[in-house]
């Protein structure tokens, strides 16, 4: 497995509920939230030289080539199960987030993003995530499905923060997540690896 380093407040005891229903029931009292936002850059699969290269393709003064037994894939379903952000003295703190969610990350094209359910993360100064996920399905234009394995555990993605960003009580703060679609699937002889590279920046609201 490869690692690549990518205003809340209750005013009422029914909104209280409903904010701990969407978190599986754990406590946001104290905390700050996270608004988790999904891009995507790079141009198509394999659409650069170093994206030819991971594909298995090879590349010349004409641009990248493909491997002919790796079809260009049409959507990409990645389940995302768990977030962790890293505190500047090196603790991994747990993102409370409504996880598994599944997103097709190559519809984000042309400006379009998808923003995961709302996190909630202790007031800190942070500098990392830690993204993982268990599953990767990918649709071909001849609407192919196929599953690439993962390995145990799932894959993870270390997504540097830079500048870090802070957390405040009572306030949002936004990170994009940004996925290099270009540089994050493989293909051999049509034998599909993911290895996931996002990029990351973020506001404060």
């Amino acid at each position: 497995m490869k690692i690549r380093s990518g205003t809340f407040a209750l005013g009422s005891i029914v909104l209280s509920l409903s904010v701990l229903a969407a978190c599986g029931g754990q406590s946001t009292a104290g905390t700050g939230r996270v608004s988790i936002v999904l891009s995507s850059s790079g141009g198509t699969v394999g659409s650069t030289a170093a994206g030819a290269q991971a594909l298995g393709a090879t590349a010349d003064s004409t641009g990248p080539t493909w491997d002919d037994h790796c079809a260009v894939p049409q959507a990409a379903s990645v389940t995302f199960s768990s977030i962790l952000a890293r505190t500047l003295d090196g603790k991994l703190i747990d993102v409370t987030i409504d996880l598994p969610v599944t997103v097709d990350l190559l519809t984000l094209v042309n400006g379009k993003e998808a923003t995961l359910p709302a996190g909630f993360l202790p007031p800190g100064t942070y500098d990392q995530f830690v993204v993982v996920m268990t599953q990767v399905e990918l649709t071909l234009a001849s609407g192919t499905k196929i599953a690439i394995t993962p390995p145990g555990g799932g894959w993870t993605a270390v997504v540097p923060a830079a500048p870090p960003f802070t957390v405040a009580e009572g306030a949002t703060t936004t990170v994009t997540l940004n996925f290099r679609r270009d540089l994050s699937f493989g293909c051999n002889l049509g034998d599909w690896e993911f290895h996931p590279a996002f990029e990351s920046r973020h506001r404060h609201d």
